[in-house]
């Protein structure tokens, strides 16, 4: 087992860190363009998130940390439903992170091959290429521990996601302050803000802004060497929840001015934005500069992700959950042979992109996989809140949800019917023309049910020997 490092106190995370790492973990400048696409009714929709995402799991997250600070969600649903399940949840938190981000790094490549005109349909191998580059290099990085993880997460978030957020912003305000007009309708009418909440199509929208902030809960995996963590966590994930929805409300308002809702690309709107704005203020010559930075933000988001979930799954295979060759760590603490197999199954995912898939179609099938698990993962999550509140109604807290039981109940409930919703949501294929939708169900559908089986095939098929022999403590000396 892993050793704290030399010169490294145990507990190093601060505030601020924690604060920077649980950002980074959610907070990307490539869900603004599909919240621009709503136009002004981008305010109903945050406020909405607000209310069934952010409460819930923020809230939450800081009971649960509080009374149980180690190891994040694998303890938590451990001590609601017992160690199968905690190992079902940190696993899915896992696996589906590894989808997730490899689709985060093909977005950020795509945006690199926008700025340099390398159309990404012709050049899958740049694609492909990007993807091992950018996930294997972060790994090898987190490697040094998470004083690297905590540095990259800082400089990554500041440097990479607010601010060009807070320049596009700046720069998008000074624009339609002059005479250019804004691309929409700004008028605070009730028509204008709030959808039409009989169409189906509104729920499908919701859903992409409330997955837009998920992962919030991942830092809890780094709890034990955060400075206080019962005071410090709860602080920590309340300031990174403002910071995420201001700054990701304001961008996406930002994109929604500049370019008219139907002209703006899901993958590329915010380097629309910019391109618009730099040749208004006679700089377009900057822009790969600004795409540079914008990759270097999800290059940060990829890292923080690689180190998180994968701590907790390494305990949870110490626990007796893993094979023993999955257990080591090096002398940063680092899972370093997990750490290996999800870069390897990063690669392998990454290769559908050289089977003469759409790319579009790559990215879809990426994205619904990682919110279909985490749906599962947050359905567990909910539920163990409210279990505990019974099964452990004595263990220290040092936040709770207010209002007692009926605050639990109320936000559990809601948090849980959302996740519901979304996965039921997630095996419906889009309504485009020409889109495969066999071949989308045939593909997600037993996916997605082989997944949610791998942590119980594991849990039946475990040996005596994959438990991690504890060190026994010595004997005090006798009088």
């Amino acid at each position: 087992m892993g050793k704290t490092p030399r010169n490294q106190p145990k507990h190093h995370i601060t505030l601020w860190h924690l604060v920077f790492m649980t950002t980074a973990l959610f907070m990307t400048m490539l869900n603004m363009p599909l919240m621009a696409q709503t136009g002004m009714k981008i305010l109903f929709f945050n406020t909405a998130v607000i209310l069934c995402y952010i409460l819930p799991v923020a809230l939450i997250s800081a009971e649960l940390a509080t009374g149980w600070p180690k190891h994040g969600v694998y303890t938590w649903v451990q001590e609601a439903f017992g160690a199968p399940f905690g190992f079902m949840a940190v696993f899915l938190q896992w696996f589906q992170a590894i989808f997730a981000m490899v689709a985060t790094v093909a977005y950020t490549t795509a945006a690199l091959a926008f700025v340099f005109d390398r159309p990404l349909d012709e050049n899958p191998w740049l694609m492909f290429t990007g993807v091992i580059i950018i996930y294997w290099g972060a790994t090898f990085a987190n490697f040094k521990g998470t004083r690297i993880t905590k540095r990259i997460a800082s400089v990554c978030l500041l440097a990479g996601t607010i601010f060009p957020s807070l320049s596009m912003i700046t720069l998008g305000l000074l624009y339609v302050s002059g005479p250019a007009q804004p691309a929409i309708d700004v008028s605070l009418t009730t028509a204008n803000i709030i959808p039409s909440l009989s169409q189906t199509s509104t729920l499908f929208l919701f859903l992409s802004f409330l997955f837009g902030f998920i992962g919030m809960e991942v830092s809890a995996g780094h709890a034990t060497e955060v400075q206080n963590v019962r005071r410090t966590y709860p602080i920590a994930i309340l300031i990174a929840a403002l910071i995420g929805f201001s700054i990701s409300l304001l961008g996406g308002l930002t994109i929604a001015m500049i370019i008219p809702v139907t002209e703006i690309s899901n993958t590329l709107g915010v380097l629309q934005t910019f391109t618009i704005l730099l040749d208004h203020y006679g700089v377009p010559n900057i822009l790969p500069v600004a795409a540079m930075f914008i990759a270097v933000g999800a290059a940060g988001q990829v890292s923080t992700w690689i180190a998180g979930p994968v701590k907790s799954l390494a305990v949870a295979g110490r626990d007796g959950m893993l094979p023993k060759f999955l257990h080591g760590s090096n002398t940063h603490d680092m899972p370093v042979p997990l750490m290996l197999v999800q870069a390897t199954i990063a690669t392998l995912i990454a290769t559908a992109f050289l089977l003469h898939v759409k790319t579009n179609e790559v990215f879809l099938y990426l994205t619904s996989t990682a919110v279909l698990l985490y749906s599962v993962m947050y359905l567990m999550l909910y539920s163990t809140a409210i279990r505990l509140r019974y099964k452990h109604p004595n263990v220290p807290r040092t936040y709770k949800v207010p209002f007692g039981n009926w605050g639990i109940w109320v936000l559990g409930s809601i948090g849980f019917s959302i996740s519901l919703i979304a996965f039921i949501i997630g095996f419906r294929p889009p309504d485009e023309p020409d889109f495969p939708a066999t071949t989308y169900l045939a593909i997600i559908i037993p996916g997605v049910f082989l997944t949610l089986s791998i942590p119980f095939i594991l849990w039946k098929v475990r040996r005596p020997n994959w438990k991690a022999r504890k060190q026994a403590k010595k004997p005090r000396p006798t009088p």
